[in-house]
């Protein structure tokens, strides 16, 4: 699992206002969750008692913390997302973020969903927003695209920064296909690999983001990578999938 990885980002402070976590199975995700949680509130108030924001956290006992199940028989009430957006409109009480976790996300309507891209899309303040769910594809492009995006499954190729970076500089010049033929016979095995590698491409180009490169491109270079996830969920082979990534990046196999 990539816990440690995650967990480092929030000790280092290097933090989005927004997050999906998937990749794992629901209490892992909720364990997880609440886990970052305590890092951050630690980061910005290394006094207080680590076990004891635990606790109140797992107990669901902390004034900022906001937990979220759907409250409809199948779906997220409209009323539970005013709260929420009546929750991101306060203050903190305590000195750290306002953290709000839904989870099952994969239950918010289209009409919910819509209300929550609003949202995001508007200054968030001291608030820090985590999407939970195992059907990645049922939230909307445009939430996925202004969200971190926690894996938390098993990524097993290319470990090493500076190999991802070499296939995402590879993949603009239009280069990466040779790389990929390579990768592909050596080490993908299956979808879940492919799922991984493409995994590792997106968390480069959001470090890039991050480090301040230009955001438009970056943006065009993610919505690029989520549309082969999606691909690949419709079945379509490995190899064109990745050369409908190589399009949308720009790049041209020499």
């Amino acid at each position: 699992m990539n816990f440690e990885k995650w967990i480092k980002i929030a000790e280092l402070g290097n933090l989005l206002h927004s997050y999906i976590i998937h990749g794992a199975d629901d209490s892992a995700r909720q364990n997880f969750v609440i886990e970052f949680v305590s890092k951050v509130i630690l980061r910005d108030d290394d006094r207080r008692d680590a076990a004891l924001i635990l606790k109140m956290l797992n107990e669901n006992n902390y004034a900022d913390f906001h937990f979220f199940n759907p409250g409809g028989a199948h779906d997220f009430l409209t009323s539970q997302i005013e709260e929420i957006q009546s929750v991101i409109s306060r203050a903190p009480i305590e000195n750290s973020y306002k953290f709000i976790v839904i989870n099952h996300a994969y239950r918010m309507n289209t009409v919910a969903q819509n209300r929550l891209l609003k949202t995001l899309e508007e200054p968030l303040g001291k608030t820090m927003i985590f999407l939970l769910t195992d059907r990645l594809e049922s939230l909307k492009q445009t939430i996925r695209s202004r969200c971190g995006n926690m894996y938390l499954g098993e990524t097993i190729l290319l470990e090493k920064n500076n190999e991802i970076s070499e296939l995402v500089d590879m993949l603009r010049e239009g280069k990466f296909f040779y790389k990929t033929k390579e990768v592909l016979f050596k080490c993908l095995k299956n979808y879940e690999d492919v799922y991984g590698l493409i995994q590792d491409i997106e968390n480069d180009l959001r470090l890039r983001l991050y480090a301040g490169e230009d955001p438009d491109r970056l943006m065009r270079e993610i919505s690029a990578v989520i549309d082969t996830q999606d691909a690949l969920r419709g079945n379509i082979s490995v190899g064109n999938a990745f050369g409908i990534m190589i399009l949308k990046f720009g790049g041209f196999d020499d």
